[in-house]
C-alpha cells in the first residue's frame, strides 16, 4: 500500500477527551488525536488531509463498518524510528501496537521488547522495517507488520512510522516539560550524532547524567532521558526506557491539554506542521473521521497496558529470556522462554483478553 505523508488539520472541538485519552503515548495521539480537531476551523481545512466531506459521514457509522479488523479486533503498530542523521535511521527504537477491540470498546497499547529475535529474519524485531526498505523503499512496513505476526501472533491492519524529531520539536514547542526523575543515573557511552564512525572510540560517546528529583527538560535533554541505555544497573535496559518514555508522554499530555496551547492557532500550526514532516502512514485519509468516533466510544474506557519482560510478571510468570549471545550472532536478543513461541502468543492473547 502507498504510504501517505499526513497533512495538517484540526478537527471536531468535541474531540477534546479523545485527546485527553490518546495522548497518553504521544505516538499514538500523532495518528489518531490530532483528528479530534478536524472541523474546529471549518471546512476549508479538510483539503490539506485530503479529506473528502463526504467521508465525514463515516463518524455517524460504527468503526467496525469501516476499520479492517481481526475477529472484530483493529491493531494498529506504531514504529518510533531514528530518523536522518542516525547511522542506522530505519532501525525503529519504539514499537507499539494499539490493540482496539471493537465488541468491548477496550484500547489497548502492547509495547513489543526492540531485541525480540525474529527466527525467519534472523535478526532482532527493530531491524525488521530497516530490512523492508533496504530491499525495497516503502516495503519497510510490510515487513514490519509481518515481523509482529510471526513474533506475538498479532495481525496489524494498519502501521505508521514516526522518527525521534517530533518529540524533540513538540517538547521545544511546549516549552519544555517537568520531569520527577527517579532514580538518577549516568549514561557513560551516550551516542553523539554524527561521530558513529569517529577515532578513537572514546570520542564516539559523551557522558550524560540526571539527577534524582524534579527537573525541567528541553526536547534534547528528554530525548536523551528516553533513548539512554548504557546506565549502570536497572536504568540501563530497555525496561526502564519504557518507563522513562511513559513519563515523558504524560508530561507532554499534560502540557498539551490546556487553553494556552488548544486555543493557540500559531502553536497548533506550527504542531501539525511538526507531523506533516516527520509522519508517514498507511491509513487512508478516508479513515480519519472513523478513528475519531473509535477514540470518542472508548473516552472513557481506561486505556490498558502490555508489557513484556525477562523478569517475573505480578502472578510470577517469566515469558521472555535472555538466551547466551553466542547462540545469536553475539547480540543480545529476547526469546519465549524454552524457545516456546506459542506459549509467548497464547500468553497476549489472555493479557488481551483479561484472563491473566
Amino acid at each position: 500500500m502507498k504510504l501517505n505523508h499526513i497533512r495538517p488539520a484540526r478537527v471536531f472541538i468535541r474531540i477534546a477527551s479523545f485527546i485527553r485519552l490518546h495522548l497518553t503515548i504521544l505516538i499514538v495521539a500523532i495518528i489518531v488525536g490530532f483528528l479530534g480537531y478536524l472541523g474546529y476551523q471549518g471546512l476549508s481545512l479538510l483539503n490539506h488531509m485530503h479529506v473528502k466531506p463526504q467521508d465525514l459521514l463515516s463518524f455517524l457509522g460504527t468503526p467496525s463498518q469501516n476499520l479492517d479488523s481481526t475477529n472484530g479486533v483493529t491493531n494498529i503498530l506504531i514504529l518510533g524510528i531514528r530518523g536522518e542523521g542516525d547511522d542506522s535511521p530505519n532501525l525503529a527504537d519504539t514499537m507499539i501496537v494499539l490493540s482496539y477491540d471493537h465488541n468491548t470498546k477496550i484500547p489497548t497499547l502492547i509495547s513489543i521488547p526492540r531485541d525480540l529475535w525474529v527466527p525467519s529474519l534472523q535478526a532482532k524485531i527493530n531491524s525488521a522495517y530497516y530490512y523492508g526498505e533496504e530491499a525495497s523503499p516503502g516495503a519497510g512496513i510490510k515487513m514490519a507488520q509481518a515481523a509482529v505476526l510471526e513474533d506475538i501472533g498479532l495481525p496489524i491492519n494498519y502501521t505508521a512510522v514516526v522518527n525521534f524529531t517530533i518529540f524533540k520539536e513538540t517538547i521545544d514547542l511546549l516549552g519544555g516539560i517537568d520531569i520527577n526523575v527517579n532514580p538518577g543515573f549516568t549514561d557513560n557511552l551516550f551516542p553523539i550524532p554524527g561521530m558513529e564512525n569517529a577515532q578513537p572510540e572514546s570520542a564516539r560517546y559523551e557522558t550524560i547524567s540526571f539527577a534524582t528529583g524534579s527537573a525541567h527538560m528541553n526536547g534534547d535533554t528528554a530525548l536523551n532521558f528516553v533513548r539512554s541505555r548504557h546506565a549502570v544497573g536497572e536504568e540501563g535496559t530497555d525496561f526502564a526506557r519504557s518507563r522513562r518514555q511513559q513519563q515523558v508522554i504524560s508530561a507532554i499530555k499534560s502540557k498539551m491539554l490546556t487553553p494556552a496551547f488548544l486555543l493557540d492557532k500559531n502553536k497548533l500550526d506550527a504542531f501539525f506542521s511538526i507531523l506533516d514532516r516527520n509522519l508517514k502512514t498507511n491509513i487512508p485519509q478516508s479513515l480519519y473521521p472513523t478513528l475519531a468516533k473509535a477514540a470518542l466510544d472508548s473516552k472513557n474506557i481506561p486505556v490498558r497496558s502490555i508489557t513484556f519482560s525477562n523478569l517475573p510478571d505480578s502472578n510470577g510468570i517469566t515469558i521472555l529470556y535472555n538466551p547466551p549471545a553466542n547462540q545469536y550472532k553475539g547480540v543480545y536478543v529476547l526469546i519465549p522462554k524454552d524457545n516456546n513461541w506459542t506459549a509467548l502468543k497464547k500468553y497476549i492473547d489472555n493479557l488481551l483478553k483479561g484472563k491473566q
